[in-house]
């Protein structure tokens, strides 16, 4: 054997020690931490599965609550309080938006949306719920602090604006004040991003009362 040979061997057999040594030193932390990934990988796999089958469960219920109203409205109602206080989201606050609708008079119908808005789990649902409120009280003695409540909502950047300005001009005409109906009706007519219903009701608001500007 030559000597290149023989120092070879020699080293090969210095790395198999090193490595059993290693081995035998680390190699239970290594064994460990691989069936810790595993777990954790099939815990992740198991949530999501779980999570997926929880939200079509609780869809599927929400949908059956909702066919209900057509028939049985306070049955639907029960049932969709439920669903408020023990469904996954969103399917939670859904429940409880549309719970809130059931109520047997309007006056109940506005105090609920307005008492659930803040626990919504979407701003958007929160805001929602205090626009369904304020136009469902726009002829009655409550309309005025309903409306206010609103102003915030009106900003550039909030999705329920437009809504907000049809309102305030809705709570306007009843005031008497038709130069501000106008004005506000303008203002959504001119807004790029205002929806053809929209549209058309301002529209047809500043036909009948005059007050169509130019674009």
């Amino acid at each position: 054997m030559s000597d290149s040979a023989a120092f070879h061997e020699i080293d090969e057999a210095v790395r198999k020690d090193e490595m059993r040594e290693w081995w035998g030193r680390y190699g239970t932390w290594v064994v460990a931490g691989a069936v810790i990934l595993v777990v954790a990988v099939t815990g992740f796999v198991g949530w999501r599965q779980y999570d997926q089958a929880q939200r079509a469960a609780a869809s599927a219920t929400y949908s059956a609550a909702l066919a209900q109203i057509a028939t049985d409205p306070a049955a639907a109602r029960v049932e969709l309080e439920k669903q408020a206080s023990n469904a996954v989201q969103p399917y939670r606050s859904l429940a409880a938006l549309t719970a809130a609708q059931l109520r047997a008079t309007l006056e109940e119908q506005v105090t609920a949306l307005a008492a659930v808005a803040p626990g919504l789990s979407a701003s958007e649902l929160s805001d929602l719920a205090l626009v369904i409120a304020a136009f469902k009280s726009i002829d009655t003695p409550k309309a005025e602090e309903m409306v206010a409540r609103l102003e915030p909502l009106a900003g550039p950047d909030r999705p329920f604006r437009l809504s907000v300005r049809e309102l305030q001009a809705m709570l306007a005409v009843r005031k008497g004040d038709t130069k501000r109906a106008k004005e506000l009706w303008n203002e959504i007519a001119k807004d790029p991003a205002v929806p053809q219903g929209a549209s058309q009701r301002v529209s047809a608001m500043l036909n009948l009362y005059g007050g169509a500007e130019a674009k």
